[in-house]
């Protein structure tokens, strides 16, 4: 194989990650005084804060214990009444118990076929387009029409549909638009999804959303504010993450050409090109968590009420758990990155976003002998310490012959 070297991380990724380095001089745990809350970098220390109850993942009340109190509009407060992110423990299993049966690898590998089916349909459309926004035409259309698929959204309402859900999934379209046009697509989107939950518990069909109507907690069956909101959560966890992963993987194959040609010549290195991705680059470099009792962390004691930062993109590039962290690593032969969480609140859509970005990259090298970066001006990484990933990502694309693919 040829060897290729690899090129240098975007100014904006170099920055973030620098920036981190410079943070944990002082050792994995330290409480930042400007912040009034305590920072988490080492693996280890990441591990035991995800797995132990005694911190809260209600970013909420992080937030007002951390002094900055987080206005939300009312329609945001009702689609996000069902997260599991505050949720208390024993509601919080029951719902995440409905949610991962849709999520489960063995459900989604079902729905790789029609994942395929939509892949293909859409690079048919761009055939022969010599440059495109791979972000816009095809990593974020891709997994939006899957959770459609899954949740049972009819044809006919896809498009109003996908506007609706780009409010929830989309912070900068959103803030250049404005805090009106927010709440007016949020509420029409909340009004569709109760009146589709109405019409399922009329007429049920095989879909999740047909499911989640009929579904009981504890014996008592969800409300239609619960099925709402968990179908809004929903895309929130299904879609973004997908998203962002597809857009990142693109991204550090380019930047890594020796990893791109073995992935090329041996699509079985898909799967731990993803993985290596999430550690790599995971989209989502941080995680909130509130400690709720005094509890010990790599030598400190954090106090109960005090608000933490996981930062999993640091944890992530420890070398005592990762050799040669800043290295992009096919072949890594333990890689057990915190890319999605770990412990209660580990990703839910994790098997979704792993199918879909494997047969969707798979898909894209099958049609294109070259699938390039364009690089006429930097990518640009609005909010790195919020959503690793860029904002735009325009590629140049060589398409192969139809007798090559």
């Amino acid at each position: 194989m040829e060897d290729h070297e690899a090129r240098p991380l975007d100014k904006e990724v170099a920055e973030f990650y620098a920036w981190l380095t410079h943070l944990q001089q002082d050792g994995p745990v330290m409480f930042d005084e400007s912040l009034r809350a305590w920072q988490i970098f080492g693996y280890d220390q990441a591990l035991q804060v995800l797995s132990d109850p005694s911190f809260s993942a209600d970013m909420r009340a992080a937030s007002r214990a951390a002094g900055v109190e987080m206005p939300i509009p009312p329609v945001i407060e009702r689609l996000t009444s069902a997260s599991f992110f505050t949720m208390e423990p024993a509601r919080h299993r029951a719902f995440r118990g409905l949610v991962s049966q849709a999520f489960s690898r063995r459900l989604v590998n079902t729905l790789a076929p029609r994942v395929a089916e939509t892949a293909t349909a859409i690079l048919d459309g761009l055939d022969g387009v010599g440059t495109f926004d791979l972000l816009e035409r095809f990593a974020y259309p891709l997994p939006m029409i899957v959770l459609c698929d899954l949740l049972g959204i009819p044809h006919d309402d896809r498009r109003a549909f996908q506007s609706w859900a780009s409010a929830l999934t989309d912070p900068a379209a959103a803030q250049a638009a404005g805090a009106d046009w927010l709440g007016e697509e949020l509420e029409q989107l909340e009004q569709y999804l109760h009146e589709l939950v109405q019409r399922r518990r009329r007429e049920p069909g095989g879909d999740l959303l047909s499911r989640l109507a009929a579904a009981e907690v504890d014996g008592e069956p969800l409300t239609e504010d619960e099925v709402v909101s968990l179908a809004a959560v929903m895309l929130l966890a299904g879609h973004n993450t997908t998203t962002m992963l597809l857009a990142n993987l693109v991204v550090c194959l380019d930047e890594n050409p020796a990893a791109a040609a073995a992935v090329r010549a041996d699509r079985k290195l898909l799967p731990a090109a993803i993985e290596e991705v999430f550690r790599y680059r995971g989209p989502l470099p941080r995680s909130l968590r509130l400690a709720t009792r005094d509890t010990e962390v790599g030598g400190h004691t954090v106090p109960a009420g005090a608000p933490v930062v996981v930062w999993t993109a640091a944890a992530n590039w420890d070398p005592a758990q990762f050799p040669r962290p800043g290295r992009f690593d096919l072949y890594r032969t333990s890689n057990r990155h915190l890319g999605f969480g770990h412990g209660m609140h580990f990703c839910l859509g994790a098997p979704l976003a792993r199918v879909v970005a494997e047969i969707a990259m798979s898909l894209l090298m099958d049609r294109c002998s070259q699938v390039a970066v364009a690089r006429d001006e930097p990518l640009a990484y609005p909010a790195p310490r919020v959503n690793l990933a860029p904002a735009r990502l325009p590629v140049n694309v060589r398409w192969a012959a139809p007798a090559a693919r």
